[in-house]
C-alpha cells in the first residue's frame, strides 16, 4: 500500500469538522437506506469516530500486529451489531465515492484504486474478527 499517496489524498478531502465522514454518511443514507436504521439519528458522533478510525489506520499501516487486534476487535463489535460481508463493500465503495466527489478535480483514479485496496484490506482483517457463528452470516 501506498501510505504517502493515502496521507495525501486523504488530506485533501479531510474537510474541518469531519465534514468527510458526514458527508459520507449521508450519501451512504441516500444510496444505501436499507442500512439507515443501523445508526441513531444524529450521525456526528459517529462520523467523528469513522474519522478517527481512519487516520489510526493510517498511523499504524506499518505495524501489522495493531492492525490485526485492533480491526478484528472492530470487526466483532461490527458482527454484534450486525454489520454484514457485503456492507464492507457499500462502505468502501460510497466513502471512496465521497472522497472522489470532495476531491473533484484534483482526486485521481490512482488515488480511488488506492483507498479502495486499502478499504478491502481494512475489511478483511475486520471480517477475520468475526466469530465463527457470524460468518456464515457475513
Amino acid at each position: 500500500m501506498d501510505k504517502e499517496l493515502l496521507e495525501t489524498s486523504l488530506a485533501l478531502v479531510d474537510l474541518p469538522d469531519d465534514g468527510l465522514t458526514v458527508r459520507f454518511y449521508d450519501k451512504l443514507f441516500e444510496l444505501h437506506p436499507e442500512v439507515a436504521p443501523m445508526f441513531g439519528r444524529d450521525t456526528r458522533q459517529q462520523a467523528s469516530m469513522l474519522r478517527t478510525a481512519v487516520i489510526s489506520v493510517l498511523d499504524h499501516l506499518d505495524d501489522a500486529a495493531w492492525l490485526t487486534s485492533t480491526l478484528g476487535s472492530l470487526g466483532r463489535r461490527h458482527a454484534d451489531w450486525g454489520v454484514t460481508e457485503p456492507m464492507y463493500g457499500i462502505v468502501a465503495e460510497v466513502l471512496v465515492a465521497t472522497m472522489a466527489e470532495i476531491g473533484a478535480d484534483a482526486w485521481t483514479d490512482e488515488m480511488s484504486e488506492a483507498w479502495t485496496q486499502a478499504l478491502t484490506a481494512v475489511a478483511g482483517l475486520m471480517l477475520a474478527g468475526y466469530p465463527e457463528s457470524a460468518e456464515g452470516a457475513a
